[in-house]
């Protein structure tokens, strides 16, 4: 792999990462938001719309630095690597429109739910509400079809071999549904955890429980998708499966213990919580565990396919048959994108831990 493809392949990972990141957080939040919101207006209840909007803050804060990443990881694929591109949107297309209607749907969603809150009747809300986190999970729907392809290329196999378009094939790749469902119950756990960790720092008792268990009881659903996915890996993506236990056995070893930790943790601290007792302190590092979970993960799932960009079965193809062959990117270009891209991580998660933590939830009043 020559250096400016592998300097490409690393600040990809940059980016999906830190957009894998922020979208598990603004999924989960924005899917926690709506139910509240619907049980605000179900029981008259001014505590719960109190939380829905302190959650729904949150979707805020990381639907934005969700979105940039997502739009630089397009730049990115444009422009190192264009045959992907170009491949992925031959025969992906239904997975990719499928994404983009959900954003289509999902940004002004949020920003009618944001503008209107108060202002138009709690039935119509809550219904924007709910159309605004449901569509939010329709774009890992379709991304993460391209994700299970470039693991075990089902339907841009079939292209490759017919030159017709595989329509809905990707969604009878074996490995879509232990990936989609896996993601979807991370996003959602996250999100809980997140939020309890939040409301620790604001100290709001009902928050963090309420919170705390919507992660806790998520998180359980993992034991089992997690290990579920690992298997299908052992199953359908054999190169990778031997390169998550062995090349990046340590950090997988290392994930395992963190996930350990989250729901011993968490345990602790739900039936604490359920006895009646006060949260213990330890609560609002269980968001960024949970968060340090999600970004293990993806490492795994997209740096262990090194020095492949698709996997097929137990062969690799190398990412110089994807890179772009228009044009030879002069390396000075290359190295000044990476400082950039690194220069950016450090900023966005600084910016968004001061939003998160400092500023923005402290302008939330505390409930009676």
């Amino acid at each position: 792999m020559n250096e400016a493809v592998f300097i490409g392949f690393v600040g990809l990972g940059l980016a999906v990462t830190l957009h894998i990141l922020f979208t598990a957080m603004t999924l989960g939040t924005g899917l926690i938001a709506a139910y509240y919101r619907w049980l605000a207006y179900r029981k008259n209840d001014a505590w719960s719309e109190l939380f829905a909007r302190k959650a729904f803050k949150v979707l805020i804060v990381s639907e934005l630095f969700s979105g940039v990443w997502g739009t630089i990881i397009t730049v990115y694929l444009a422009g190192f690597f264009t045959a992907l591109t170009t491949l992925a949107t031959n025969a992906l297309f239904i997975p990719i429109a499928i994404a983009i209607a959900s954003i289509m749907v999902r940004i002004p969603t949020i920003a009618i739910s944001w503008y209107t809150w108060g202002k138009i009747h709690p039935k119509t809300h809550s219904l924007i509400m709910w159309v605004m986190a449901l569509s939010g999970f329709g774009i890992p729907f379709g991304f993460r079809a391209i994700f299970a392809e470039i693991n075990n290329p089902v339907a841009v196999g079939y292209y490759l071999q017919t030159g017709n378009n595989p329509g809905f094939m990707p969604y009878e790749n074996p490995l879509f549904w232990t990936l989609y469902l896996h993601t979807v119950a991370a996003v959602i756990s996250t999100g809980g955890f997140v939020a309890a960790s939040l409301m620790s720092l604001e100290k709001d008792p009902k928050g963090i429980s309420t919170a705390l268990k919507i992660g806790f009881l998520v998180l359980m659903a993992q034991l089992s998708l997690g290990p579920l996915y690992w298997l299908s890996l052992s199953w359908y993506a054999p190169l990778l499966f031997n390169s998550v236990n062995t090349t990046f056995g340590p950090l997988f070893a290392i994930k395992l213990v963190a996930v350990a930790t989250l729901f011993i943790l968490g345990l602790q601290a739900y039936r604490r919580i359920k006895a009646g007792a006060a949260a213990p302190g330890y609560v609002k590092w269980l968001g960024p565990l949970a968060l340090f979970i999600v970004v293990a993960g993806e490492v795994l799932n997209d740096g262990s396919r090194y020095p492949y960009m698709v996997i097929a079965g137990e062969k690799g193809l190398p990412a110089t048959l994807f890179a772009n062959f228009y044009m030879d990117i002069p390396m000075g270009a290359v190295y000044v994108i990476l400082a950039f891209l690194i220069f950016s991580v450090v900023v966005f998660t600084t910016a968004a831990f001061y939003a998160l933590y400092r500023r923005f939830l402290a302008e939330v009043p505390q409930a009676e």
